[in-house]
This record gives C-alpha cells, structure tokens and sequence, in this order.
C-alpha cells in the first residue's frame, strides 16, 4: 500500500507548511492523514486485515480525502480490488 502510505505522509507534510499554518489549515490535513492512515491500519496485514471496517468508515469521509484515498488503493491493489471491497471505483 505504498500510495496510500504515500498520500499520509502528503497529508502531514502539507499540515507542516507555513503557509497552512498561517492560513488555519494544518488541522484539517492532519486529520485527513489520521482518516487515510485508519483505513491504511484496517487494511494492511500487520495490523490485522478488516475491509469491511475499512469500508465502513471511508464510507463517512468528506468528498476529497475519500477520492484520494481510493486513488490510492486502486494505484495499489487495483480498480477491480477497490470496487469489489469498497464499492467505489476510479477512471
């Protein structure tokens, strides 16, 4: 899952940027990171694979952060794993 561990660290990085600093908005990337790196944690094997819960909760994320998130997944496992797991797909 190196995109999705990809765009968590995008995230992070982009809530140290002074300029979103400045401009309020370091929260909201840090929590975008905590949302992909949840459903990084439910689907990688070191932490014990559970999809469904993964799928469960990108389900209740805003718009943005869920279409990365599933660029992300289908750039790893493929559009056919995204939407067979998720219910989503990417073109």
């Amino acid at each position: 899952m190196k995109n999705l561990k990809a765009l968590i660290e995008s995230y992070k990085n982009e809530a140290k940027d002074p300029e979103m600093i400045e401009m309020d908005m370091a929260d909201m990337y840090l929590e975008d990171a905590n949302d992909a790196e949840v459903v990084y944690n439910f689907t990688t094997e070191s932490n014990g694979v559970n999809i469904p819960t993964a799928a469960k909760y990108l389900n209740g994320l805003d718009t943005i952060v869920r279409e990365a998130i599933c660029v992300a997944i289908a750039e790893d496992k493929g559009n056919d794993f995204l939407v067979e797991n998720f219910g989503w797909s990417v073109k």
